[in-house]
């Protein structure tokens, strides 16, 4: 009995230290931004700006500056306050886009004295998406890239400097068909390597008529990756859409994961999964394993009914594509979304739901965006879970084979929500869909961006909140906070001097 009474101590203890002490690991909020914009297609009538939403989850007013410090036709220099729950949408001249190959001064900075999390939105008429911004401090110096193929239009990479004198290596995909991209007067094609020298605040574009997934990117110094295309269709149907993420540093990638499938289809969803490893093993539920090297990618389909469950033997990157419009019972149009891995799944989201690219076409319903959040938690978490501060609605959730998860979608009103569980060491996947007439947009409502597969681990004491996995078992300690996991740190400490 009194090892019992002793070990219930130690569970407290210990979540005390995880709750009340230790800061969250890194995720996509940060206090500094660099940001850009891709091309995507005008419409003759119309060019629409560029948007960029903040939000916090302080519950004191956070300041944020927004600036574009080498760019002034015209300038962008906004200060703005944000508190938990709102979000503050700025709106950025459309000159900052990038348009084709080539070198600019188009970095966005984002500054704030307290953690904020920012998406950009590229909108213009019937073709918008929206990528998940990633602070500074989660930014890395080697990349892969994904977008889709074939694209209608060309597909896209934008890289922004955070740092003066960062060398750039940018290796073009081989295996992919026939590939060129024409940069500074000079063509590069498949497994070619372009090289170049970027700043502060300078921002490159590469565009190509092929198939730009798994393009290996190095630098000497942190940057910014985005991916996709300017604007394409996907699958069978016409309708096209521009896509675009933020893509995470390959040293931050991980190895299982679940899909969630896009409310209101019936068509199925395609998946591209790209390795960084050589003979990296890919299982799919109920598929044969693919084997993948370095670079290496793959493109599956699952079914419109179906969660999947998927593994891998070294980290890799996942990216959902919706597919184009089909009928107008399903309405639809393409659109990319990053899926984070389970090691990375969060305890709290907060997001706002985009306005439509062309509200002069009327008040019609499918002039507006009909929102829906995506979510996949554990199946013993879901009554923990709150939206905008109030229990989660009932949902029908659906077990995910192979997984003790579920999952579900909600109808989101137009606004700002946010999602969070009320024990903040249980963590789930949120992902943000919308669909209107000829439009779409997608994005992981946010992620954690720890380094967890490190081939060159060694051992060093917990740090709560650095995000590092300290005692090599491929897990952050300060999320998992228990006496297994914290054997060199404070959580171990609390152990010892209770049972002893």
């Amino acid at each position: 009995m009194e090892l019992i009474f002793k070990w219930l101590l130690v569970v407290l203890a210990i979540k005390q230290v995880c709750t009340a002490s230790a800061p969250t690991p890194p995720d996509n909020k940060g206090t500094e931004f660099i940001l850009m914009f891709m091309e995507n297609v005008a419409t003759a009538d119309k060019q629409f700006d560029l948007e960029l939403y903040c939000t916090t989850q302080q519950t004191t007013p956070v300041t944020v500056h927004v600036t574009t410090p080498l760019w002034n036709n015209p300038r962008v220099d906004e200060t703005f306050t944000v508190i938990d729950g709102n979000v503050t949408k700025i709106i950025i001249s459309a000159s900052l886009r990038m348009t084709g190959s080539g070198v600019d001064t188009k970095g966005i900075h984002v500054s704030a004295d307290a953690e904020v999390a920012c998406y950009g939105a590229n909108k213009e008429t019937t073709s918008n998406d929206v990528y998940l911004g990633l602070p500074v401090d989660a930014l890395g110096m080697d990349y892969y890239t994904v977008s889709h193929s074939p694209p209608e239009n060309m597909a896209e990479i934008g890289i922004a400097g955070t740092e003066d004198g960062t060398t750039v290596s940018i290796t073009l995909p081989a295996g992919h068909g026939p590939l060129s991209v024409t940069f500074q007067g000079k063509t590069y094609h498949e497994g070619e390597t372009i090289s170049v020298t970027l700043d502060r605040f300078k921002t490159l574009q590469l565009q190509s008529k092929g198939d730009l997934t798994g393009t290996h990117i190095v630098t000497s110094k942190p940057v910014a990756v985005f991916s996709g295309n300017i604007k394409t269709n996907v699958g069978t149907g016409t309708f096209s859409d521009h896509l675009v993420e933020q893509m995470v540093p390959a040293d931050r990638w991980g190895k299982e994961f679940v899909t969630a499938p896009i409310p209101g289809r019936t068509v199925g969803d395609v998946f591209r999964v790209v390795a960084k490893a050589n003979g990296t093993v890919v299982s799919i539920t109920g598929r044969p394993p693919i084997t993948l090297n370095a670079g290496e990618s793959r493109e599956f389909e699952i079914p419109s009914d179906q969660y999947a469950h998927i593994t891998s033997t070294e980290p890799v990157m996942i990216a959902q594509f919706v597919k184009s419009q089909l009928t107008s019972a399903e309405p639809a149009d393409p659109s990319m979304i990053l899926v984070p891995p389970l090691e990375q799944f969060g305890s709290d989201y907060t997001f706002t739901t985009p306005e439509y690219s062309r509200p002069d076409y009327g008040n019609a319903s499918i002039y507006r965006y009909q929102n829906e959040f995506m979510i996949v938690a554990k199946k013993s978490d879901i009554g923990g879970l709150l939206l905008d501060g109030k229990p989660f609605p009932q949902s029908t959730w659906k077990d995910i084979p192979g997984t003790n998860l579920v999952g579900t979608y909600l109808t989101l009103p137009h606004g700002p929500h946010t999602v969070r569980h009320s024990d903040p060491l249980s963590t789930f996947g949120g992902y943000l869909y919308g669909h209107a007439y000829r439009e779409s947009y997608g994005f992981p409502t946010g992620m954690r961006t720890a380094l967890i597969y490190s081939s060159n681990c060694k051992p060093t004491p917990t740090v709560p909140g650095d995000g590092i996995d300290n005692d090599c078992d491929n897990k952050i300690d300060e999320e998992l906070c228990t006496p297994d996991n914290n054997m060199n740190g404070k959580s171990y400490a609390i152990w010892q001097s209770i049972i002893t």
